[in-house]
């Protein structure tokens, strides 16, 4: 029975915990856990901590002896196991026992590494085959394999295995060498591998592809053995001319490998080993938008490019500017014949900008441009400087001078702004050219500076030269820069520094003056927005919702939202942010608002949906469940749905072949599909299939995974030739203002200008402390108000009954035991703020464990401590098990619970006590959505027979595992018996049972310790995130994870 738990059905459970996550396999009443799911177990930090209580044995110091005979061109030769030797390399006593991956050894087992057991698999493989049927080829795949697996796990050789080397490198590791030519970038490739001789690149340059390289090396001549998947890229390379970078196909190659090579490609290269040899070569991505100035009648004055670094947040953008028309005209016939070679990328003056999915559409934007700037309509002196002329924002006509502003930045990656590592100086734009010029300055040299300024004004100058700068600077400009330069600096080395938009001077040249409601509101009037919606716009219903559907009101308004921005698309919108709250249904009114698109115009290109793999189970779940059938065919293009439809490579064009095309889709792939359903990841690998097909709308889910402006599945998203687009997430911003430009730079690219402007222009509403800052935030807000919707539960789902948070369950007296280990604990987080402040973390770990489970802190191993201790000694077990049992007697009322702990042994633990009390074994649930898919189907089997099951019920989840696919509304009791740091992760977790379709009130708990003698780590913890929770109610704050500096006060 459950609640007799003892040692054999604690190992059940835990057997069970790893079939849920794909580990292992049940025949009939055994569980099977095969050899390389052992390995694999041990692997992942987060299970390998139960080895010893999944009985697993302890790894093997033996090691076998690998002897050889013949030699490997030999019709005899032969690889065998020559017995076994212990830790000192003698022969192992007594003689050890093979039983599969482990060595038994007397009465005892010990665990085979896994390396050592690699090496016998490949034994047992080679013996497999006759000998007579041992090709040269496989023999020596085969020694080199073993020898390889050999030296890694230590293993005694012969000597000839020894001095014979063979290499089957599976993975290249590429190198890259960038040099600038007058009109293109050249990048050479240098391929190499581990162990790779000195003298094998010179080898592959003078010999043809081969599949197998004898290199010398000394005297002797080391055999490399080229595999299959190692040799598709080599052929790209090699295609070449001097491995450098030539042609759209080379240019795909440098940038996206996996949207080039063939299939498996992923085998022989590796994703990360790129990015890091492209940023060592100083390889850098550009994306450019046009950018022009207009005169006071709308005539064209000059044109330029707004180029920034792709993943270059703290990097300076520049305008590119044309000095005049025929300039303009160059770069556009320059574009358009980079655009008919289908290329990546077109060099312009020293930047290398990225070719991608609107590029096309900027092309059209700069030819009109170019055709206004050529026959411009001509103005007099006095319509110029009518002020009736102008908008009443303009207060006058000014002299305005080149303005010279402060920089102060960090490299990327830095963590904060520390003394050494930022960087000062000043940019200036040249008022005849606009060229900008970035002027470094170091922090020392400010005084002198500073000195000579105020040298210069004594003279009576107007201006002061400064080192770098071509023209001499206003002096008002420089000595406002240079102080600001000198504030940052003296704030750095207190560490106060908080970056905020450089102070701007003065321009020198006759120009509009502005009334520019900074300081103070200068201006305002009522602003008309052409895309709000009008008043009383109702939704659309398409005709495929069944019948028996009826939306929510507010569900209703975000479908009219939606139809209404769609109708301005493309000419005056282009995308929207979706950002309701979790459980509302975003999934249904997207749905339906394709739908309504497909019934106006049944001609319409079809809608892409891209998410994680267990959100697109629920969109598909949604659509059969909500939609009459064919109402939009869908197609899944995931997992082996995709095999069908790709191209074999045999089939494959020469051409195609030979402009590295290789990864595609069968022609009329999409079929009759209005709806592809695919996941980030293939759209990143299928990127020449995606970006070419039309789409009309859209949908990122779960739009957080393209918040990183370099990742490639952010610019693949990007890429994409698309009408309307949708961002769709919960938390458009989770740290930075940033995630919310790179979301508005995929609906709506530009509208937020350039990156690192828009950093240093906007500040989160919690970091606005001046008049203007503020000024800023509502500015930002009325610039992405008609593009997002951000509604709560608590405002607009008033059917949906209002969870009630239970506050007696935060003030459980410690007990004795818990007491006694807290104070202990306490008393080294004291001393460690005077002595080691960098070990704070570790013990505040510690303190959150002793308040959760002081038995699993003292003792490690709560197997065998009775249930009746675990309840009395832990206040938050003891609190949960009398709120269980009273909820268990009210029969009827069916209670269910979620309990949410991270913990995974702490979470074997709950599972024990409640079996004790109430007869069953509550179900554990933990890992992500990259899990294997079989993972999923579990998981859902047990979330499934959670719901079902009659009367009162619990199960136990990782709130880190349950982000999103995971919908639970039979539950509607919630008790985070451990918290995470991040009050959204928190209300994610709720919002598993606090959603749409929930029927019941949701009582939420957080059961906390006190203490009349020590301060609760508890109660502060729930003050810290009751704090983020406020402040993240606005949106623009984010909601970032507690840090060690939030507990500074604490104890």
């Amino acid at each position: 029975m459950p609640h007799a738990f003892g040692v054999s059905a604690d190992l059940g459970a835990r057997l069970a915990q790893l079939y849920t996550e794909g580990f292992g396999e049940r025949r009939d009443d055994a569980f099977h856990l095969p050899w390389s799911d052992v390995h694999a177990v041990l692997r992942d930090p987060a299970l390998a901590s139960q080895r010893l209580a999944l009985l697993m044995p302890p790894d093997t110091a033996a090691r076998p002896r690998i002897q050889s005979r013949g030699a490997v061109g030999d019709a005899e030769f032969v690889l065998q196991l020559d017995g076994w030797a212990d830790a000192k390399g003698k022969p192992a006593q007594p003689t050890p026992k093979l039983v599969g991956a482990s060595l038994q050894v007397g009465d005892r087992f010990e665990l085979l590494p896994e390396t050592v057991w690699q090496l016998l698999q490949h034994l047992r493989a080679f013996h497999a085959v006759p000998a007579a049927e041992r090709s040269r080829n496989f023999k020596e795949t085969s020694f080199a394999r073993i020898r390889r697996l050999a030296t890694d796990a230590g293993c005694e050789v012969s000597d000839y295995v020894a001095r014979t080397i063979i290499l089957t490198p599976e993975r290249l590791r590429l190198a890259m060498r960038r040099s600038e030519a007058a009109d293109h970038n050249t990048v050479e490739l240098i391929p190499g591998f581990d162990e790779a001789p000195v003298r094998w690149l010179e080898r592959f340059d003078v010999l043809p592809l081969q599949d197998s390289y004898d290199v010398p090396d000394g005297a002797s001549l080391v055999r490399v053995l080229i595999d299959p998947e190692v040799k598709r890229v080599l052929a790209e390379i090699k295609a070449m001319p001097g491995r450098r970078v030539s042609g759209p196909r080379a240019e795909a190659f440098v940038r996206n490998p996996f949207a080039v090579l063939g299939e498996g490609a992923a085998k022989a290269v590796d994703a990360e080993q790129i990015e890091t040899a492209r940023v060592a070569a100083g390889i850098a991505f550009e994306r450019f938008t046009p950018h022009a100035e207009h005169g006071p009648q709308g005539e064209v004055q000059r044109v330029g490019l707004l180029v920034q670094g792709l993943g270059a947040e703290d990097a300076a953008a520049e305008t590119v500017w044309f000095d005049v028309p025929t300039a303009l005209q160059t770069f556009i016939e320059r574009l358009h014949l980079r655009l008919e070679q289908g290329a990546q990328c077109c060099f312009w003056e020293g930047h290398e900008l990225e070719i991608e999915g609107d590029t096309a559409e900027h092309l059209g934007q700069l030819e009109g441009w170019h055709r206004a700037w050529v026959q411009p309509q001509l103005w007099t002196a006095g319509e110029l400087f009518d002020l009736d002329n102008y908008s009443p924002r303009v207060e006058g006509i000014g002299v305005e001078r080149p303005f010279i502003v402060p920089v102060v930045a960090k490299p990327p990656g830095a963590g904060g702004w520390f003394e050494g590592e930022a960087a000062a100086g000043v940019r200036v734009q040249d008022p005849k050219t606009g060229a900008v010029t970035l002027v470094p300055i170091r922090f020392d040299e400010i005084p002198s500076l500073q000195a000579a300024v105020d040298a210069a004004a004594a003279a009576g100058d107007k201006a002061v030269p400064l080192p770098g700068l071509a023209r001499p600077v206003p002096i008002d400009d420089a000595r406002h820069a240079l102080a600001a330069l000198a504030q940052a600096g003296a704030q750095i080395r207190a560490k106060t520094f908080a970056p905020e938009k450089p102070a701007v001077g003065k321009q020198a040249k006759q120009r509009l003056v502005l009334k520019r409601n900074l300081e103070e509101i200068d201006y305002s009037e009522e602003r008309t927005d052409a895309l709000l919606p009008p008043d009383g716009h109702q939704m659309v219903v398409p005709a495929g919702l069944r019948p028996e559907v009826q939306l929510k009101p507010y569900q209703q308004e975000g479908v009219a939202w939606l139809q209404h921005l769609w109708s301005l698309s493309p000419d005056q919108c282009r995308g929207t942010v979706l950002a309701d709250d979790m459980g509302l249904g975003k999934t249904l009114q997207l749905l339906t608002f394709m739908a309504s698109c497909f019934d106006a115009d049944p001609a319409l290109p079809p809608a892409l949906v891209v998410a994680p793999v267990a959100l697109l189970e629920n969109w598909r779940n949604e659509l059969e469940k909500f939609f009459l059938p064919g109402t939009m065919p869908m197609l899944t293009l995931y997992g082996d749905a995709l095999k069908p439809l790709r191209v074999p490579r045999h089939q494959l064009d020469a051409e195609l072949k030979a402009q590295g095309v290789t990864r595609l889709l069968v022609k009329n792939w999409v079929g009759g599909a209005r709806l592809v359903l695919t996941t980030y990841e293939t759209m990143r690998d299928l990127e020449f299939t995606m970006a070419s097909q039309p789409w009309s709308i859209m949908v990122c889910d779960e739009a957080q995974k393209i918040k990183t402006p370099a990742a490639l599945v952010t610019r693949s998203a990007k890429k994409q030739k698309v009408r309307f687009r949708v961002a769709c997430t919960g938390t458009p911003v989770e740290n930075t203002l940033a995630d919310l430009w790179c979301l508005f730079d995929f609906v709506q690219p530009g509208m937020l200008g350039a990156l690192n402007h828009f950093s240093r222009t906007y500040r989160q509403p919690i970091e606005a402390k001046t008049d203007e800052q503020r000024a800023k935030v509502e500015e930002l807000r009325t610039v992405i108000k008609p593009q997002i919707l951000h509604r709560k539960k608590t405002d607009v789902a008033k059917d949906l009954p209002q969870p009630v948070e239970d506050q007696d369950c935060k003030q459980l007296p410690m007990s004795a035991f818990q007491l006694g280990l807290y104070r202990a604990a306490l008393n080294q987080l004291r001393e460690q703020r005077d002595t080691n402040p960098s070990a704070q973390l570790q013990t505040l770990m510690a303190m959150r464990q002793i308040c959760s489970d002081p038995h699993g802190h003292h003792h490690g191993d709560t197997r065998t401590i009775d249930v009746t201790r675990l309840v009395n000694e832990s206040p938050k077990m003891g609190w949960m098990i009398n709120r269980m049992k009273d909820l268990a007697a009210r029969v009827d009322d069916a209670h269910k619970v979620i309990v949410f702990c991270e913990f995974r042994e702490l979470q074997l633990l709950l599972q024990r006590v409640i079996a004790t009390f109430f007869g069953f074994a509550p179900h554990i649930i933990n890992g992500d959505t990259s899990a294997d898919p079989r993972a999923l189907v579990n998981r859902q089997k047990l979330i499934d027979d959670f719901q079902r099951r009659p009367g009162f019920c619990a199960i136990v989840l990782s709130p880190l595992a349950v982000g999103f696919g995971v919908n639970i509304q039979a539950a509607n009791h919630v008790i985070h018996f451990t918290r995470t740091w991040n009050p959204a992760k928190e209300d994610q977790a709720t919002a598993r049972a606090y959603r749409i379709g929930q029927t019941r009130t949701v009582n939420i708990y957080y059961p906390s310790v006190v203490s009349d003698e020590v301060p609760s780590f508890d109660l502060k913890l729930d003050a810290l995130l009751a704090r983020k929770r406020s402040l993240a109610s606005d949106m623009l704050n984010g909601c970032s994870d507690l840090k060690v500096a939030d507990f500074a006060d604490f104890a």
